[in-house]
């Protein structure tokens, strides 16, 4: 059982704590957060002691792992921090704004044998995993093009000067808060990113930066992809894939906290068009238990660090692209 501590009680860090409770492989034994007026009636009817210094729990030898729930800007410094204190560490997406600042990272947690988690739990549903059967088993045939809508209104309640809307913080719409978990689930199905080119555009008046964000994606292996992500448009979600045998599709109709089931559609060479209802699942837990279980070297986790490092140069690459009007390459 791992002893966590929660760094950052926003509306995520408080469904983190939510959902572990009753856990058998984490238990939540401290949280952090800088605002204690804004947080301390949550963590007392957790019963979870407070405090408001991240050096704090690094101190603790009673906390074993901190789970990184804060804003994208200082992902590093609390990660690079951890390390130095050999804390476990699961990070939230993105794991940083820069491949530069995620070489960090990873280096810091290789030299003390850390397993660093990640807040992807995209990769656990039940219909994403069941796509990514059909395509590895050769079902779909030659994988030839990805196409993902990932689209959603919430955080147009934000704040419009809060840091899910600060463009430093989170670039290019909605791309950290959506757009980077299709990516992670891309690269898992094409290989890495060689080049793309990303177009952002403001056409609503309900949201203050880009609402608009569009990527085409050339793989090295030469699989073609597609990403789009609106900031303004009640929630929407379409995966599709297409091999030359095959295609599928997954539709959702809410978010991952919401318990709705997704959709999936697919049709093979003989014509015939199937359709399979999955039920929802807690791809949180799911993700943070399979995380618990590769640092107590149960299983490996899910995620390579490869993976970890390259989406990180794939959000760096869209952010440039569309700065510079041009198609850029993707890591080294």
């Amino acid at each position: 059982m791992l002893r966590a501590a929660v760094v950052g009680l926003g509306w995520w860090g408080k469904y983190i704590i939510n959902h572990l409770e009753g856990s058998d492989r984490i238990q939540v034994t401290r949280c952090v957060d800088v605002d204690l007026d804004g947080v301390k009636d949550f963590a007392a009817l957790k019963d979870i002691p407070l405090t408001d210094r991240y050096e704090d729990v690094l101190e603790d030898p009673d906390i074993d792992a901190v789970l990184i729930v804060t804003h994208h800007g200082i992902h590093e410094e609390q990660v690079l921090a951890a390390a130095a204190a050999n804390k476990q560490i699961f990070c939230e997406k993105p794991l940083a704004l820069t491949g530069a600042g995620a070489e960090r990272m990873l280096a810091a947690c290789d030299e003390k044998g850390i397993t660093l988690g990640i807040g992807h739990e995209r990769r656990f549903e039940g219909s994403l995993e069941e796509m990514k059967r059909k395509l590895d088993s050769g079902e779909l045939g030659t994988l030839l093009h990805i196409e993902i809508n990932m689209s959603y209104n919430l955080f147009t309640l934000s704040p419009p000067t809060g840091w899910r809307r600060d463009p430093k913080q989170a670039p290019c719409g909605t791309l950290t808060a959506l757009g980077v978990h299709m990516t992670d689930y891309m690269q898992t199905l094409a290989g890495p990113v060689k080049e793309l080119f990303a177009q952002t555009s403001l056409r609503s008046q309900d949201y203050t930066s880009d609402d608009i964000l569009t990527v085409q994606l050339t793989f090295v292996s030469g699989v073609t992809g597609y990403l789009c992500n609106l900031a303004t448009t009640p929630f929407y979600s379409g995966i599709r894939v297409f091999g030359d045998r095959g295609w599928v599709e997954s539709r959702e109709v809410s978010n991952v906290p919401d318990p709705d089931p997704a959709t999936q559609t697919w049709r093979g060479m003989d014509g015939e068009i199937h359709t399979r209802t999955f039920q929802h699942t807690d791809t949180t837990l799911m993700n943070l238990h399979a995380w618990a279980d590769a640092v107590e070297g149960k299983a490996p986790y899910r995620f390579t660090r490869q993976e970890l490092l390259h989406n990180v140069q794939i959000l760096e690459a869209i952010v440039t692209s569309a700065a510079s009007g041009k198609p850029e390459p993707v890591g080294s």
